[in-house]
Protein backbone atom coordinates (compact mmCIF):
# COMPACT_ATOMS: atom_id res chain seq x y z
CA UNK A 1 0.00 0.00 0.00
CA UNK A 2 1.32 3.71 -1.01
CA UNK A 3 -0.32 6.05 1.54
CA UNK A 4 0.07 9.25 1.59
CA UNK A 5 -0.32 11.87 4.76
CA UNK A 6 -1.03 15.30 4.45
CA UNK A 7 -0.12 17.79 7.91
CA UNK A 8 -0.19 21.42 8.50
CA UNK A 9 2.87 20.74 10.31
CA UNK A 10 6.37 19.53 9.40
CA UNK A 11 7.11 16.28 11.39
CA UNK A 12 10.03 17.07 12.61
CA UNK A 13 11.44 18.11 15.33
CA UNK A 14 9.03 16.01 17.48
CA UNK A 15 8.57 18.82 19.41
CA UNK A 16 4.78 18.87 19.98
CA UNK A 17 1.71 16.39 20.29
CA UNK A 18 0.54 16.63 16.88
CA UNK A 19 3.94 16.14 15.44
CA UNK A 20 4.74 13.51 17.61
CA UNK A 21 1.19 11.53 16.47
CA UNK A 22 1.88 12.18 12.69
CA UNK A 23 5.51 10.37 13.26
CA UNK A 24 3.65 8.04 14.90
CA UNK A 25 1.54 6.73 11.86
CA UNK A 26 4.21 7.31 8.90
CA UNK A 27 6.71 4.84 11.52
CA UNK A 28 4.02 2.61 12.08
CA UNK A 29 3.32 2.35 8.53
CA UNK A 30 7.09 1.92 7.33
CA UNK A 31 6.90 -1.07 10.08
CA UNK A 32 4.45 -2.72 8.55
CA UNK A 33 5.99 -2.81 5.10
CA UNK A 34 4.06 -0.19 3.54
CA UNK A 35 5.21 2.71 1.42
CA UNK A 36 5.17 5.82 3.12
CA UNK A 37 5.01 9.60 1.70
CA UNK A 38 4.40 13.02 3.49
CA UNK A 39 3.45 16.41 2.02
CA UNK A 40 3.94 18.97 4.89
CA UNK A 41 3.14 22.40 5.26
CA UNK A 42 6.30 24.60 6.71
CA UNK A 43 4.81 27.30 8.46
CA UNK A 44 6.35 30.41 9.70
CA UNK A 45 5.42 29.88 13.32
CA UNK A 46 6.45 26.48 13.20
CA UNK A 47 9.15 26.37 10.68
CA UNK A 48 11.79 23.65 10.88
CA UNK A 49 14.61 23.78 7.46
CA UNK A 50 13.85 20.67 6.17
CA UNK A 51 17.74 19.70 5.49
CA UNK A 52 18.03 19.14 8.88
CA UNK A 53 16.01 15.86 8.54
CA UNK A 54 17.58 12.92 10.17
CA UNK A 55 18.92 10.78 7.77
CA UNK A 56 17.17 7.23 9.23
CA UNK A 57 13.57 9.54 8.84
CA UNK A 58 14.52 9.67 5.16
CA UNK A 59 14.38 5.70 4.90
CA UNK A 60 11.18 5.80 6.70
CA UNK A 61 8.88 7.83 4.40
CA UNK A 62 9.81 10.19 1.32
CA UNK A 63 8.92 13.98 3.20
CA UNK A 64 8.13 16.66 0.76
CA UNK A 65 7.83 20.83 2.39
CA UNK A 66 5.74 23.48 1.43
CA UNK A 67 6.54 27.14 3.02
CA UNK A 68 3.23 28.00 4.12
CA UNK A 69 2.19 31.32 5.82
CA UNK A 70 -0.67 30.80 8.13
CA UNK A 71 -0.17 33.59 10.33
CA UNK A 72 -2.87 35.59 11.60
CA UNK A 73 -4.09 38.46 10.01
CA UNK A 74 -6.32 41.32 11.49
CA UNK A 75 -7.19 42.67 8.40
CA UNK A 76 -8.29 38.99 6.98
CA UNK A 77 -9.59 38.20 10.00
CA UNK A 78 -12.30 41.11 10.37
CA UNK A 79 -12.55 40.73 6.47
CA UNK A 80 -13.63 36.95 7.55
CA UNK A 81 -16.61 38.27 9.62
CA UNK A 82 -18.66 39.43 6.64
CA UNK A 83 -18.56 35.86 4.90
CA UNK A 84 -19.89 32.37 6.15
CA UNK A 85 -16.37 31.05 6.14
CA UNK A 86 -14.50 29.91 8.80
CA UNK A 87 -11.35 31.64 9.32
CA UNK A 88 -9.28 29.34 11.26
CA UNK A 89 -9.72 26.87 8.27
CA UNK A 90 -8.95 29.48 5.93
CA UNK A 91 -5.43 30.26 7.24
CA UNK A 92 -4.44 26.57 5.97
CA UNK A 93 -5.15 27.24 2.49
CA UNK A 94 -2.80 27.57 0.36
CA UNK A 95 -2.02 27.97 -3.62
CA UNK A 96 1.51 26.84 -3.55
CA UNK A 97 0.36 23.95 -0.96
CA UNK A 98 -2.33 23.52 -3.55
CA UNK A 99 -0.13 22.67 -6.47
CA UNK A 100 2.99 20.78 -4.86
CA UNK A 101 -0.29 18.22 -4.29
CA UNK A 102 -1.14 18.26 -7.89
CA UNK A 103 2.03 17.63 -9.25
CA UNK A 104 2.28 14.57 -6.16
CA UNK A 105 -1.22 12.84 -7.27
CA UNK A 106 -0.09 13.10 -11.02
CA UNK A 107 3.34 11.40 -10.90
CA UNK A 108 2.65 9.31 -7.91
CA UNK A 109 0.04 6.26 -7.72
CA UNK A 110 -1.44 6.71 -4.02
CA UNK A 111 -3.80 3.89 -2.61
CA UNK A 112 -4.51 6.12 0.45
CA UNK A 113 -4.58 9.90 1.34
CA UNK A 114 -4.43 10.28 5.43
CA UNK A 115 -5.64 13.82 6.33
CA UNK A 116 -3.58 14.88 9.70
CA UNK A 117 -6.78 17.33 10.81
CA UNK A 118 -9.87 18.74 9.59
CA UNK A 119 -7.92 21.58 8.63
CA UNK A 120 -6.56 19.59 5.40
CA UNK A 121 -10.12 19.04 4.64
CA UNK A 122 -10.48 21.48 2.34
CA UNK A 123 -8.05 19.82 -0.71
CA UNK A 124 -10.48 16.87 -0.65
CA UNK A 125 -11.65 18.34 -4.13
CA UNK A 126 -8.20 18.54 -5.27
CA UNK A 127 -7.58 14.93 -4.26
CA UNK A 128 -11.00 13.61 -5.80
CA UNK A 129 -9.85 14.92 -9.06
CA UNK A 130 -6.61 14.04 -9.47
CA UNK A 131 -6.57 10.54 -7.89
CA UNK A 132 -8.63 7.61 -7.26
CA UNK A 133 -7.30 7.06 -3.77
CA UNK A 134 -9.37 6.85 -0.69
CA UNK A 135 -9.44 9.54 1.33
CA UNK A 136 -9.47 9.16 5.49
CA UNK A 137 -9.77 11.81 7.70
CA UNK A 138 -7.84 11.44 11.17
CA UNK A 139 -9.30 13.57 13.53
CA UNK A 140 -7.34 14.49 16.64
CA UNK A 141 -10.33 15.92 17.92
CA UNK A 142 -13.75 16.97 17.68
CA UNK A 143 -12.26 20.84 16.63
CA UNK A 144 -15.32 23.03 17.10
CA UNK A 145 -15.90 21.85 20.87
CA UNK A 146 -12.21 23.00 21.48
CA UNK A 147 -13.39 26.54 20.27
CA UNK A 148 -17.02 26.20 22.04
CA UNK A 149 -14.52 25.31 25.36
CA UNK A 150 -12.37 28.23 25.03
CA UNK A 151 -15.21 30.59 24.54
CA UNK A 152 -16.28 29.55 27.73
CA UNK A 153 -13.08 30.51 29.54
CA UNK A 154 -13.36 34.21 28.00
CA UNK A 155 -15.05 37.29 28.86
CA UNK A 156 -16.95 39.66 26.23
CA UNK A 157 -16.37 40.44 23.48
CA UNK A 158 -13.36 37.83 22.74
CA UNK A 159 -16.08 35.27 24.03
CA UNK A 160 -18.99 35.95 21.11
CA UNK A 161 -15.98 36.33 18.49
CA UNK A 162 -15.01 32.64 19.46
CA UNK A 163 -18.36 31.36 19.55
CA UNK A 164 -19.04 32.52 16.34
CA UNK A 165 -15.83 30.59 15.17
CA UNK A 166 -17.08 27.47 17.05
CA UNK A 167 -20.46 28.22 15.12
CA UNK A 168 -18.43 27.86 11.78
CA UNK A 169 -15.77 25.57 12.62
CA UNK A 170 -18.60 23.23 13.44
CA UNK A 171 -20.64 23.85 10.25
CA UNK A 172 -17.58 23.54 8.24
CA UNK A 173 -16.90 20.01 9.70
CA UNK A 174 -20.99 19.28 9.26
CA UNK A 175 -20.48 19.35 5.65
CA UNK A 176 -17.18 17.65 4.85
CA UNK A 177 -18.48 14.93 7.71
CA UNK A 178 -19.67 12.09 5.03
CA UNK A 179 -17.27 13.60 2.68
CA UNK A 180 -14.51 11.12 3.12
CA UNK A 181 -14.24 7.75 2.21
CA UNK A 182 -13.35 6.59 6.34
CA UNK A 183 -13.09 8.44 9.61
CA UNK A 184 -10.46 7.39 11.91
CA UNK A 185 -10.60 9.72 15.51
CA UNK A 186 -8.26 9.11 18.22
CA UNK A 187 -10.93 8.19 20.97
CA UNK A 188 -14.21 6.25 21.28
CA UNK A 189 -15.84 9.05 22.70
CA UNK A 190 -14.68 11.50 19.62
CA UNK A 191 -16.36 8.71 17.48
CA UNK A 192 -19.29 8.61 19.45
CA UNK A 193 -19.48 12.40 18.78
CA UNK A 194 -18.83 12.22 15.55
CA UNK A 195 -21.83 9.37 14.93
CA UNK A 196 -24.26 11.81 16.51
CA UNK A 197 -23.22 14.74 14.03
CA UNK A 198 -24.60 12.33 11.50
CA UNK A 199 -21.45 10.26 10.06
CA UNK A 200 -22.49 7.88 8.14
CA UNK A 201 -19.24 6.78 6.47
CA UNK A 202 -17.01 3.90 8.17
CA UNK A 203 -15.08 5.10 11.52
CA UNK A 204 -12.29 3.10 12.92
CA UNK A 205 -11.03 4.74 16.34
CA UNK A 206 -7.42 4.57 16.81
CA UNK A 207 -5.96 6.26 19.99
CA UNK A 208 -2.47 7.91 19.84
CA UNK A 209 0.62 5.71 20.32
CA UNK A 210 3.72 5.61 21.76
CA UNK A 211 6.61 3.79 21.44
CA UNK A 212 7.08 1.53 24.67
CA UNK A 213 10.42 3.16 26.28
CA UNK A 214 12.18 -0.56 26.58
CA UNK A 215 11.86 -0.37 22.83
CA UNK A 216 13.57 2.33 22.25
CA UNK A 217 17.73 2.25 21.68
CA UNK A 218 19.89 4.95 22.12
CA UNK A 219 20.11 7.60 19.54
CA UNK A 220 16.07 7.98 19.14
CA UNK A 221 15.74 10.54 21.70
CA UNK A 222 15.78 8.12 24.58
CA UNK A 223 18.24 8.35 27.03
CA UNK A 224 16.35 6.17 29.58
CA UNK A 225 18.69 3.69 31.57
CA UNK A 226 15.84 0.63 31.54
CA UNK A 227 17.40 -1.29 34.68
CA UNK A 228 16.14 1.78 36.61
CA UNK A 229 13.47 2.10 38.86
CA UNK A 230 9.95 3.50 37.08
CA UNK A 231 10.20 7.17 36.87
CA UNK A 232 13.75 7.78 36.23
CA UNK A 233 17.44 8.38 38.24
CA UNK A 234 18.24 10.86 40.24
CA UNK A 235 14.52 12.83 40.30
CA UNK A 236 14.74 16.44 41.55
CA UNK A 237 13.35 16.15 45.09
CA UNK A 238 9.17 16.85 45.04
CA UNK A 239 9.59 17.95 41.95
CA UNK A 240 6.17 18.88 39.57
CA UNK A 241 6.29 19.67 36.08
CA UNK A 242 4.64 20.45 32.81
CA UNK A 243 5.11 19.98 29.44
CA UNK A 244 3.76 20.80 26.49
CA UNK A 245 3.29 24.05 23.52
CA UNK A 246 2.50 27.49 25.19
CA UNK A 247 1.34 28.28 21.85
CA UNK A 248 -1.96 26.32 21.72
CA UNK A 249 -4.04 28.51 24.29
CA UNK A 250 -5.83 25.42 26.49
CA UNK A 251 -2.22 25.06 27.98
CA UNK A 252 -1.83 28.16 28.88
CA UNK A 253 -5.03 28.63 30.07
CA UNK A 254 -4.47 25.36 32.54
CA UNK A 255 -1.79 26.54 34.11
CA UNK A 256 -2.87 29.75 34.71
CA UNK A 257 -5.51 28.01 36.36
CA UNK A 258 -3.07 25.71 38.41
CA UNK A 259 -0.84 28.77 39.68
CA UNK A 260 -3.99 31.02 40.55
CA UNK A 261 -5.30 28.19 42.22
CA UNK A 262 -3.14 25.59 43.54
CA UNK A 263 0.27 26.08 43.44
CA UNK A 264 0.24 28.29 46.68
CA UNK A 265 -1.59 25.45 48.44
CA UNK A 266 0.96 23.05 47.46
CA UNK A 267 4.20 24.92 47.89
CA UNK A 268 2.83 26.40 51.24
CA UNK A 269 2.29 22.61 52.71
CA UNK A 270 5.68 21.49 50.71
CA UNK A 271 8.02 24.27 50.81
CA UNK A 272 10.74 22.90 48.84
CA UNK A 273 8.24 21.43 46.11
CA UNK A 274 9.97 23.10 42.62
CA UNK A 275 7.09 23.37 39.74
CA UNK A 276 8.91 23.35 36.33
CA UNK A 277 7.37 24.76 33.22
CA UNK A 278 8.76 23.63 29.96
CA UNK A 279 7.84 23.99 26.22
CA UNK A 280 8.34 25.52 23.15
CA UNK A 281 7.15 28.89 22.39
CA UNK A 282 6.60 30.57 25.98
CA UNK A 283 4.89 34.05 25.89
CA UNK A 284 7.29 36.69 26.89
CA UNK A 285 5.47 37.82 29.98
CA UNK A 286 5.82 34.22 30.90
CA UNK A 287 9.50 34.21 31.00
CA UNK A 288 9.48 37.26 33.25
CA UNK A 289 7.18 35.74 35.94
CA UNK A 290 8.47 35.66 39.52
CA UNK A 291 6.88 32.91 41.47
CA UNK A 292 8.04 30.85 44.65
CA UNK A 293 9.37 27.89 43.67
CA UNK A 294 8.37 27.78 40.08
CA UNK A 295 11.10 27.43 37.46
CA UNK A 296 10.04 28.78 33.72
CA UNK A 297 12.75 26.10 31.79
CA UNK A 298 11.11 27.04 28.05
CA UNK A 299 11.94 24.42 25.56
CA UNK A 300 13.80 21.35 26.07
CA UNK A 301 15.75 19.47 24.04
CA UNK A 302 15.12 16.12 25.38
CA UNK A 303 11.80 15.95 26.42
CA UNK A 304 12.89 12.66 27.35
CA UNK A 305 15.63 12.92 29.82
CA UNK A 306 13.21 16.06 31.65
CA UNK A 307 10.20 13.96 32.16
CA UNK A 308 12.75 11.45 33.05
CA UNK A 309 14.18 14.08 35.86
CA UNK A 310 10.82 14.52 37.40
CA UNK A 311 8.21 13.46 39.77
CA UNK A 312 4.76 14.66 39.23
CA UNK A 313 3.62 15.25 35.72
CA UNK A 314 0.19 18.04 35.80
CA UNK A 315 -2.56 17.90 32.81
CA UNK A 316 -4.60 20.60 34.33
CA UNK A 317 -6.37 21.04 30.96
CA UNK A 318 -10.00 23.12 30.87
CA UNK A 319 -10.53 23.08 27.36
CA UNK A 320 -9.78 20.86 24.10
CA UNK A 321 -10.40 17.62 23.15
CA UNK A 322 -8.84 14.27 21.84
CA UNK A 323 -5.70 12.58 23.07
CA UNK A 324 -2.62 13.54 24.98
CA UNK A 325 0.30 12.36 23.35
CA UNK A 326 2.08 13.84 26.39
CA UNK A 327 0.04 11.81 29.10
CA UNK A 328 0.36 8.93 26.96
CA UNK A 329 4.55 9.52 27.13
CA UNK A 330 4.40 9.85 30.90
CA UNK A 331 2.38 6.81 31.45
CA UNK A 332 5.06 5.22 29.11
CA UNK A 333 8.19 6.53 31.00
CA UNK A 334 6.04 5.69 34.28
CA UNK A 335 5.22 8.78 35.97
CA UNK A 336 2.57 9.62 38.13
CA UNK A 337 0.03 12.08 36.65
CA UNK A 338 -2.58 14.55 38.15
CA UNK A 339 -4.82 15.75 34.97
CA UNK A 340 -8.60 16.83 35.08
CA UNK A 341 -11.35 15.24 33.16
CA UNK A 342 -10.89 16.86 30.23
CA UNK A 343 -7.00 16.26 30.40
CA UNK A 344 -7.07 12.52 30.18
CA UNK A 345 -10.26 12.34 28.08
CA UNK A 346 -10.61 9.45 25.80
CA UNK A 347 -7.77 7.30 27.40
CA UNK A 348 -8.70 3.83 29.08
CA UNK A 349 -7.46 5.34 32.29
CA UNK A 350 -8.90 4.51 35.99
CA UNK A 351 -9.01 7.53 38.49
CA UNK A 352 -6.83 6.26 41.47
CA UNK A 353 -5.23 3.50 40.29
CA UNK A 354 -2.85 4.59 37.00
CA UNK A 355 -3.64 8.62 37.47
CA UNK A 356 -5.58 10.96 39.17
CA UNK A 357 -8.32 12.76 37.90
CA UNK A 358 -9.36 15.96 39.85
CA UNK A 359 -11.31 18.99 38.43
CA UNK A 360 -12.12 21.46 41.40
CA UNK A 361 -8.61 23.53 41.97
CA UNK A 362 -8.93 22.08 46.08
CA UNK A 363 -8.80 18.48 44.92
CA UNK A 364 -5.95 18.99 42.15
CA UNK A 365 -3.57 20.28 44.79
CA UNK A 366 -4.54 17.64 47.54
CA UNK A 367 -3.31 15.01 44.81
CA UNK A 368 -0.66 16.35 43.88
CA UNK A 369 0.47 16.83 47.80
CA UNK A 370 -0.28 13.37 48.11
CA UNK A 371 1.91 11.87 46.01
CA UNK A 372 4.98 14.06 46.62
CA UNK A 373 4.42 13.04 50.29
CA UNK A 374 3.89 9.16 49.67
CA UNK A 375 6.47 7.47 47.98
CA UNK A 376 4.89 4.05 47.84
CA UNK A 377 1.50 5.78 46.65
CA UNK A 378 3.67 7.55 43.95
CA UNK A 379 5.20 4.03 43.31
CA UNK A 380 2.73 2.09 42.69
CA UNK A 381 0.91 4.84 40.35
CA UNK A 382 4.11 4.81 38.55
CA UNK A 383 4.02 1.13 38.14
CA UNK A 384 0.03 1.20 36.90
CA UNK A 385 0.66 3.77 34.83
CA UNK A 386 3.58 1.94 32.94
CA UNK A 387 1.75 -1.26 32.92
CA UNK A 388 -1.07 0.30 31.14
CA UNK A 389 0.86 2.06 28.02
CA UNK A 390 2.48 -1.44 27.90
CA UNK A 391 -0.74 -3.27 27.29
CA UNK A 392 -2.06 -0.13 25.48
CA UNK A 393 -0.35 2.19 24.05
CA UNK A 394 1.87 0.89 21.67
CA UNK A 395 1.99 2.61 18.27
CA UNK A 396 2.78 -0.77 16.23
CA UNK A 397 -0.09 -2.88 17.67
CA UNK A 398 -2.53 0.41 17.20
CA UNK A 399 -1.51 0.96 13.70
CA UNK A 400 -1.42 -2.35 12.47
CA UNK A 401 -5.33 -2.91 13.64
CA UNK A 402 -5.58 0.46 11.00
CA UNK A 403 -4.02 -1.05 8.54
CA UNK A 404 -6.74 -3.98 8.45
CA UNK A 405 -9.36 -1.32 8.80
CA UNK A 406 -7.93 0.31 5.29
CA UNK A 407 -7.32 -3.12 3.68
CA UNK A 408 -11.04 -3.39 3.99
CA UNK A 409 -11.80 0.08 3.02
CA UNK A 410 -9.42 -0.31 -0.18
CA UNK A 411 -11.66 -3.64 -1.09
CA UNK A 412 -15.11 -2.15 -0.46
Amino acid sequence: MHILQLCKKFPFPQKDGEVIGIWMYSKGFYFHNHRVSVLAMNTRKHFSPPELLPNDWKNVADIKSVGVNSDISYLKMFLNLFSNRCYNIERFYSKEYESHLIELLQNEKFDLVQLEGVYLSQYVPVIRKHSKAKIVLRTQNVEFEIWEREAEQNSFPKKNYLRLMARRMKQFELNMLNQYDALVPVSSRDAETFKSLGCNIPIQVCEHGVAPPSSLPKGEGNSRDHSLPLGGRDRDGASVFHLGSMDWRPNLQGLEWFLENCWKKIHDEIPNAKLFLAGRNFPEDWKQKKIDGVEMIGEVEDASSFMNSKQIMIVPLHAGSGIRVKLMEGMAMGKAIVSTSIGAEGLPVIDGKNIFIANEASDFAKRVIQLLKNPAMRNEMENEARKLAEEKFDYRVLVGELLEFYKNILSA
